[in-house]
């Protein structure tokens, strides 16, 4: 058993590659405007204007379509990967594909009818539980909409939202989700059945991302945080004083930002938003004015813009797609409180293993049951962790990813 932990141990920790400090270019000659783009089994997808779904499997070195199933001349805005299916959101409603993109079926039960004016404009993941947001406001048919299996059918997620909100983003805060909308913010503690307004944000928000003990807000009244759950907000520094338009991540320990309307911008957070600065090294031409979204898979981050897909190595730890898939990954990966990691039936009875910089054990905790699981911090000290996952009868360790303690 000593081998096998040391062993286990070693190899997490050579995962871990080093920080470049720029946006890479990823080609993609004939594709241009990406509006979307996610990740899965091994493949990489984006949503370039008016192309569709494109795919590489080769890290993005050639790029094919793949919209068989979709209807000709659709517009396709936005596409997810969840646990082997694939969702798109088009203007004939969301598509949902099993193989890979190689075809496409209808998925709309449940979801209101599409249109130019009301699609699923981005999907967001809570560990089983999959949001699409639709663009229109809740009381014309938009807002959120729920699935817990992977597409196949959708229920209404606004219970709790108010009529004239456009919903922008949702992201996880330690136990809490959070909505972005046009109206404020709203937080749920049920992933999305209910939201609860916060009264003290109750200015037009864009995005969101945070901690247990901390929000970040892209706003109408500028960059801001909040140590108190929202009921009382600082103005983050270096930031557009009142954007109209916005994105978050917090990915690699930083929170990361792109303004969508003027000035549009990518900015980085390297102390909790508390400042924020322009960090637009490697972008080429119009791309330095014009960025669309982002998305986190391993140890990249990826970056949409007007002509080009960009890519930025990160300190997370980096798996292969397959291992993700048929792992559970703990998030969010930069914690204050606590994080959660969702189990497959097959993991359950297992235990989460976290190991220090030295290797040595500084957790361990039983993961009795399927579900999403909520880990306290406890005495954990501040700083850097790998993640394991100890099997329930042989107790062989396999890496889920790199966590950070504030």
């Amino acid at each position: 058993m000593t081998r096998i932990l040391t062993t286990a141990i070693s190899s997490i920790i050579l995962l871990a590659l080093p920080a470049y400090g720029q946006w890479n270019i990823i080609n993609h000659p004939g594709y241009q405007a990406v509006k979307s783009v996610t990740s899965g089994a091994g493949a990489l997808y984006m949503v370039p204007y008016p192309s569709g779904v494109v795919k590489s499997t080769d890290g993005g070195n050639i790029w094919n379509p793949v919209n068989t199933g979709l209807p000709a001349g659709t517009t396709v805005h936005s596409v997810h990967f969840v646990n082997g299916t694939l969702l798109c959101g088009t203007e004939s409603g969301v598509y949902r594909s099993t193989n890979g993109g190689t075809s496409w079926a209808i998925s709309n039960a449940g979801l209101p009818s599409a249109n130019s004016g009301n699609y699923a404009k981005k999907f967001f993941q809570f560990g089983t539980t999959t949001l699409a947001v639709y663009t229109a406001t809740i009381g014309g048919g938009g807002g959120i909409f729920r699935s817990t299996d992977g597409g196949v059918q959708w229920f209404g997620g606004n219970n709790g939202l108010a009529a004239n909100m456009v919903v922008n983003q949702a992201a996880q805060a330690g136990s809490l989700l959070y909505a972005a909308t046009t109206a404020g913010l709203a937080s749920s503690n049920n992933l999305a059945v209910t939201w609860n307004q916060i009264a003290t944000a109750n200015f037009a928000c864009y995005g969101v991302q945070g901690t247990a003990s901390r929000l970040v807000v892209v706003s109408a009244l500028g960059y801001r945080y909040s140590t108190t759950g929202g009921s009382s907000w600082t103005n983050s520094t270096g930031a557009p004083g009142a954007p109209s338009g916005g994105e978050l991540i917090l990915y690699d320990g930083k929170y990361w930002a792109i303004n969508t309307a003027s000035p549009m911008d990518v900015l980085r957070s390297t102390d909790n938003g508390a400042s924020f600065s322009v960090y637009e090294t490697g972008l080429q031409g119009a791309d330095v004015i014009s960025q669309n979204t982002f998305h986190a898979s391993g140890n990249s981050l990826y970056l949409g813009c007007f002509s080009n897909l960009y890519s930025h190595a990160g300190t997370t730890l980096g798996l292969d797609d397959a291992q993700l898939i048929a792992l559970p990954v703990p998030y969010p990966s930069l914690f204050t409180d606590g994080f959660s990691i969702e189990l497959m039936a097959e993991h359950a009875g297992s235990a989460l293993v976290l190991f220090d910089a030295t290797g040595r054990e500084a957790m361990r905790r039983p993961l009795s049951s399927a579900g999403l699981n909520w880990i306290e911090r406890g005495d954990l000290r501040a700083g850097t962790y790998h993640a394991a996952l100890s099997d329930r009868n042989t107790g062989d360790l396999r890496p889920l990813g790199k966590l950070v303690a504030q």
